[in-house]
């Protein structure tokens, strides 16, 4: 049903290279490349002695102000080692978890120690949900080149509570191959008194990082300088040993006046702004001052960067020079591409920066911010665009390239981007407007977002197409969410379908997010088609959209695209190809760390239903555990609907057909009132007509279908379903009538061994011996093939057995299959629980009571799931009163009685 060379073909760009998530900025290398100070650095034995002896503790904590050297001291240690380092320069912008993460997984491939089979080795986005984002974490830095080092430098720079309690977590139990070192100029803010106290934890402070009398001597060797040991003395004194100030100092004797001496030189520490300001800025040319000033206002800079901010041509050049001659330009990486500034020095600098040219930084951050656009790094030309104020241009991007993040692992990195436009500026442009839509879509408010876009067209009115077609795009895109997210499926067919044909008229260069958006539109036109009925054209789109979303780096649509894919074979009755097609989509998400991101819930539920067909129950409640902790992002009204059909399948399969209703009934009751999705409504109907004849209720399926088939052509299922009501109620001539239609191999194999299934006991009690053990030797030929069980499982009756008996005797072809499905309808007798005294749990109180047997607090278990302390202990209220227990052990053994645990 499928074109399988498509799944295993790998979508890239014609350089064969998959484009870049647009979170990666062009400077990540920089971030973990080893700092490089030609000048600076020298070699300090007994500290790297010390770094030798700290590393074999699983934290090492180098903490000091500004300018103690602890970048150069760690770095050249670093340099020296034969084992490899991982480096990661943090900054304000790691205060992301996901982005944290992240950044160090890059670190740690970037040194060499991550293994191919790694979690980390392709993690570019990391989970959202906490639990499965600590797991994939840790599962990968168990597997690192053991020992790793893993440097954090300027620590200092994380405050954000997630990323220090995650990180806090890990230390809780180090993996054993990791060595965590931290360079922070303040006391790290995570929980090491009991690493000091157990001895797990080293650190190296001010007092050790001071110069000695002979370092600080090699150090002014390197500036040319030869003292006598008492003016260097002198100058150790005068600055306590401080990195910072003995540079400052070097550099004040080797000027160009050849009378100064250490004693001209105060060594007053708190004098350091101005000493930069006065000694070291003030010796510069005027173009290399205005340089400085102007560049600064990046945490990284490269030629080409300072180039566009410049205006000028000369900033390779510039800051190759730089390096050279000054201590406080460190060069990122073996080549000279990224540089940064000293902190002391950059601090200088932008202060200078804002007295002097007030009225020019707007200008150069809009300049630093075009440079980012058109290099992929979206959010920091965002941010630029933010520091500038501009406004309108923070619209403009968002709208051009930033938008389809909403529907990525980064929505909470743009939407915390946003929130710093302010309030007032929102009503000026229409893609500000655009804005608030989007940040409205991220806090699930989609009523407001429908008035949001009227506004927005409203302003777009007076443009030229080319001018609305842009916002119009992201307007539309956000429609096709809203109804997607109601479960309106014609509507979105529909207006995916405009969409795709807005996007065929737009150029790259104007709208460089038009290939994110066109498999968005791609994956959701299939999503619509699947659930109005038209599962062969679903497909295609659904082929389309997830070779565009590889080549565009989309990878959740990928994921989604591959999952639909799946359910639609599943659904369909192609068990082997569904299941290769969710295994597919599963392995993407776990390489990426995306097993429990919202857009996985249809693989999960795909493969659950490949192992309720399979008979592997235990295997389907575990894929239904996964695509529920992946719908705590708030699924879509279908996609919620399709975990609730699955979920009675599974009750049903369990023996328990009263559950099975519940859940049907909890659908009917929570359905949306905007759902029109006709297949996905016929599928749970389906299920009802499964539970009815589970409980008897015959007539009401055989009614049920005789409607349909007035108004509408029953499927392949829907068929067999009459068939077995017929069957059941000994129409047996009006059974066959619906199973001869059946008689050709259709491409559904799970209905084709039910119709065959049901056939055979169709023919026995119609007294045709031969033709009943003919159709079920067909029945076990396909369902050996795909692995198919379920079938015989829940046609089970008294003739059944005795037709797979008979049939066990007789054939020799599929023997060992046929004698396992006897002995498993041996072993299947329906376990028919009792309903609950106060009626079934919710979904969340079912979650809530997993928890119950294990020794986690009321806190813990909020922990675990997100949610308040207060709200667990009302659901676990509810829970007791449900199962009329009056304590926790009680309900646990009540649970058991009733098969809910």
């Amino acid at each position: 049903m499928t074109d399988r060379k498509l799944l295993t073909a790998r979508g890239k760009h014609a350089n064969g290279q998959r484009r870049p998530s647009p979170m990666m900025a062009p400077f990540i290398a920089a971030k973990t490349a080893l700092p490089q100070m030609l000048r600076a650095r020298i070699r300090r034995q007994r500290l790297f002695d010390a770094l030798d002896a700290a590393v074999r503790c699983p934290l090492t904590v180098v903490c000091a102000g500004a300018g103690w050297g602890k970048t150069v001291l760690v770095s050249a240690w670093a340099d020296a080692r034969r084992t490899p380092v991982a480096w990661l320069t943090l900054d304000a912008h790691d205060n992301d978890v996901q982005l944290f993460w992240s950044s160090v997984a890059a670190a740690l491939r970037a040194a060499g120690t991550v293994p191919p089979d790694s979690p980390l080795a392709e993690l570019n986005a990391v989970p959202t949900d906490h639990v499965e984002r600590l797991r994939h974490v840790a599962r990968g830095l168990g597997r690192l080149a053991a020992p790793t080092v893993l440097v954090l430098d300027d620590f200092h720079e994380i405050t954000d509570d997630d990323v220090l309690r995650e990180l806090s977590g890990l230390l809780r139990h180090p993996p054993a191959g990791l060595r965590l070192v931290l360079l922070t100029r303040s006391q790290v803010a995570l929980p090491v008194h009991r690493m000091r106290a157990t001895g797990e934890m080293a650190e190296i402070r001010a007092g050790e990082l001071a110069f000695t009398v002979p370092e600080a001597a090699d150090l002014l060797s390197r500036h040319g300088l030869t003292l006598p040991d008492d003016e260097v003395a002198a100058l150790v004194e005068h600055t306590e040993g401080w990195a910072a100030g003995l540079q400052l100092g070097a550099t004040f004797l080797a000027g160009p006046d050849s009378h100064r001496t250490v004693a001209d030189f105060a060594g007053d520490v708190r004098a350091v702004d101005d000493y930069l300001a006065d000694e070291v800025l003030a010796g510069q040319s005027p173009h290399l001052y205005r340089f400085l000033l102007q560049t600064s206002i990046c945490e990284h800079v490269c030629g080409d960067l300072a180039d566009a901010i410049t205006l000028g041509s000369d900033g390779q050049r510039t800051l190759e020079e730089l390096e050279r001659v000054n201590d406080f330009v460190v060069r990122l990486g073996a080549k000279p591409h990224w540089f940064r500034y000293h902190h002391l020095l950059r601090d200088v600098l932008r202060h200078r920066l804002l007295l002097e040219s007030p009225t020019a930084l707007p200008e150069l951050h809009r300049r630093a911010a075009g440079w980012h656009a058109a290099h992929n790094s979206v959010f920091e030309a965002i941010e630029h665009a933010v520091a500038a104020e501009d406004w309108p241009y923070v619209g403009r991007l968002v709208v051009t390239q930033a938008a389809p993040l909403i529907a990525s692992a980064h929505r909470a990195a743009l939407v915390r981007l946003l929130a710093q436009v302010p309030p007032g500026e929102f009503a000026a442009t229409p893609e500000l407007m655009v804005c608030v839509a989007l940040m409205l879509f991220h806090a699930g408010d989609y009523d407001a977002i429908e008035t949001q876009l009227a506004g927005t067209s409203e302003l777009l009115r007076g443009r030229s197409e080319a001018q609305r077609l842009p916002v119009e795009i992201t307007l539309r895109s956000l429609r096709v969410a809203v109804h997607r997210a109601g479960g309106d499926m014609p509507a979105v067919v529909a207006e995916t379908t405009q969409l795709l044909a807005m996007l065929a008229k737009v150029r790259f260069a104007e709208v460089p997010s038009a290939v994110q958006y066109r498999a968005i539109a791609l994956n959701n036109k299939g999503f619509g088609l699947l659930w109005t009925d038209r599962p062969d054209r679903a497909q295609r789109y659904l082929w389309a959209a997830s070779t565009a979303a590889r080549a565009a780096g989309v990878e959740l649509i990928e994921i989604s695209a591959l999952g639909h894919l799946a359910l639609v074979e599943v659904m369909s009755g192609s068990v082997q190809e569904a299941a290769r097609l969710a295994d597919a989509a599963r392995e993407l998400a776990e390489r990426r760390g995306l097993l429990s991101a919202l857009q996985t819930g249809a693989a999960h539920l795909a493969l659950a239903l490949v192992h309720l067909e399979g008979g592997d129950l235990p295997a389907a409640q575990r894929a239904v555990q996964q695509a529920m902790r992946a719908h705590r992002g708030e699924p879509a009204a279908a996609q919620w609907l399709v975990r609730v059909g699955v979920q009675a399948r599974l009750a049903l399969a369990q023996g328990d057909p009263g559950a099975a209703r519940a859940f049907l009934d909890e659908a009917r009751r929570g359905v949306d009132p905007r759902l029109r999705a006709p297949a996905l409504q016929r599928w749970l109907t389906l299920a009802e007509s499964e539970v009815d004849l589970a409980t008897g209720a015959a007539d009401t399926v055989a009614q049920r279908y005789a409607v349909l088939s007035r108004s509408d052509r029953l499927s392949s299922p829907e068929r067999v379903c009459a068939a077995r009501a017929g069957y059941a109620t000994h129409d047996l001539r009006h059974a066959a009538e619906l199973l001869t239609g059946l008689r050709a191999p259709m491409s559904d194999t799970a209905a084709t061994v039910a119709a065959r299934i049901v056939g055979a006991q169709v023919a026995d009690a119609a007294g045709h011996g031969l033709q009943a053990a003919d159709h079920l030797a067909e029945a076990f030929a396909l369902a050996d093939s795909e692995g198919i069980r379920r079938p015989f499982l829940a046609l089970r009756d008294a003739r059944l057995d005795t037709l797979v008996a008979r049939q066990n005797l007789l054939t020799h072809r599929n023997a060992d299959f046929v004698a396992e499905i006897q002995s498993a309808m041996r072993a299947s007798t329906p376990v028919h629980r009792p309903a609950l005294p106060a009626g079934p749990l919710s979904e969340r109180e079912t979650e809530v009571l997993r928890y119950l047997p294990t020794m986690l607090t009321a806190g813990e278990i909020a922990g675990e799931l997100g949610v308040s302390v207060n709200t667990i202990k009302a659901h676990m209220r509810s829970i007791y009163r449900k199962l009329e227990a009056p304590r926790r052990s009680a309900v646990v053994t009540r649970a058991r009685e009733y098969g809910l645990l």
